[in-house]
C-alpha cells in the first residue's frame, strides 16, 4: 500500500500535464514544470474530465490505442492512467511544497514551483484552479468515481492527503496554511470545488458551472497521468 502511495505522489509531481484544448481531438501535453504549457482555455469540469481521459484513445496526444467505456474507465487496461487532476491529488502537490522538500519560502505570485526551481510544480496563487471533486452526487455523475473525490457539505468530510481539513476534523488538514485568503465550502448550490488563488496554494472555493457565462471564469486545471499500475 505505501509503494503504491509513493508512486502515485511521484507520479503526479513528475507527469502532471496540462491539456491545451482546441477542438475535442486536438490535444497537445507537456510537462507541466514548463510554464508555458498552463491551459488558457475557460470550459466546464465535465468537459475537462472527458477530454483529459481521451488523450489515451488511438489517434491522441498520449500515442496510445486505449478505447473507452462511457463511463470513462478504459476497456483493457494500459498501466498508463490520464486524468483531470483529483482533489486529493492537489493535496499531495500542496503538502509537499510547504514540506522539506518543498519551496524554502511561501509560495506567492505567478509562475512560481512547489520547490523553488525548474524541477517543481508551476503554480499561480492568483488564479484559481478546478480540480476533480465536489459535493456527493452532484458533481461526474456520469464518470467512475475513480476519477474524482466527493465530499459531504461539511469541512469533516476532508479526506486523508487534500489538504482540507481543519485541526479538528478526523482527517487533519492545512486549512488555513500560508495565509490562505479563502476558505469557501461546496454546498448544492456551488457543488464543484476549486483550490488556490487569494494568494495562497491552500485557499479553496466552490462554483456552480450550469448557468450561461460560466464559461467566462478565468480557471484552468492540469492533467495527471499515472504510469506503472494496472487500472
Amino acid at each position: 500500500m505505501k509503494k503504491q502511495i509513493l508512486t502515485k505522489i511521484i507520479a503526479t509531481i513528475v507527469l502532471a500535464t496540462t491539456l491545451l484544448l482546441g477542438n475535442v481531438g486536438v490535444a497537445k501535453a507537456a510537462l507541466q514544470a514548463n510554464p508555458n504549457t498552463k491551459d488558457k482555455k475557460r470550459d466546464y469540469p465535465t468537459n475537462w474530465m472527458q477530454n483529459f481521459r481521451k488523450m489515451e484513445e488511438a489517434g491522441e496526444s498520449m500515442g496510445l490505442d486505449e478505447t473507452l467505456n462511457e463511463d470513462l474507465t478504459p476497456k483493457e487496461s494500459n498501466n498508463i492512467d490520464v486524468h483531470m487532476m483529483r482533489s486529493t491529488e492537489y493535496g499531495a502537490i500542496a503538502i509537499l511544497s510547504a514540506s522539506g522538500y518543498g519551496n524554502p519560502v511561501q509560495i506567492r505570485g505567478t509562475n512560481v514551483t512547489t520547490t523553488g526551481n525548474n524541477t517543481g510544480m508551476v503554480v499561480s496563487t492568483s488564479t484559481i484552479e478546478n480540480v476533480a471533486g465536489g459535493l456527493e452526487n452532484n458533481i461526474f455523475t456520469t464518470t467512475n468515481a475513480r476519477y474524482y473525490d466527493t465530499y459531504t457539505t461539511s469541512y469533516a468530510s476532508a479526506r486523508v492527503g487534500d489538504a482540507l481539513g481543519t485541526a479538528t476534523t478526523l482527517n487533519q488538514g492545512c486549512m488555513h496554511w500560508h495565509g490562505a485568503g479563502s476558505d469557501s465550502w461546496i454546498n448544492s448550490v456551488k457543488p464543484y470545488l476549486l483550490r488556490g488563488s487569494s494568494g495562497s496554494i491552500f485557499s479553496t472555493g466552490y462554483y456552480n458551472y450550469g448557468g450561461n457565462g460560466n464559461r467566462d471564469n478565468n480557471y484552468y486545471c492540469r492533467g495527471v497521468a499515472v504510469c506503472g499500475k494496472d487500472f
